[in-house]
């Protein structure tokens, strides 16, 4: 699967709302990208469409100091919840940072600039959900 199914998987937004069609996309059946240019993560893709970006990412461990995403910042509201963690978000904003356990939840507004970072042994992985289109 490629970059030109963002935005538009499993099926274009609009065309799903118009049919009322609900699609049922598989583990095996996410798209599946790596994400960030600097600080590359996993990011698996369950919906994205101009309404909403669902999905699953895994922040690796190793290397020197803590893994991080890409410092990022979404045109809408995001949600995170910590699934195997803890995850450490940097709110560049307002220089601060908040320890998110296991079955935690972060709630990012609109704009918000954040980096995610793994402090821990083991990979972190957190499902969200991003709002641009509501």
């Amino acid at each position: 699967m490629s970059l030109e199914k963002l935005g538009k998987y499993p099926v274009v937004g609009a065309e799903a709302r118009s049919k009322g069609d609900l699609v049922k996309v598989a583990k095996e059946n996410r798209l599946n990208l790596i994400f960030g240019q600097d600080h590359p993560v996993l990011m698996e893709l369950c919906v994205s469409n101009d309404y909403m970006h669902v999905g699953e990412f895994v922040i690796p461990v190793g290397g020197v100091g803590p893994r991080a995403s890409e410092p990022n910042r979404h045109d809408g509201d995001a949600v995170f919840y910590v699934l195997k963690g803890p995850a450490t978000f940097y709110v560049a904003d307002g220089d601060e940072t908040f320890h998110i356990r296991d079955g935690e939840a972060f709630f990012l507004p609109a704009g918000v600039s954040y980096q995610c970072l793994n402090y821990g042994s083991s990979p972190i992985r957190m499902v969200f959900t991003i709002a641009p289109g509501l």
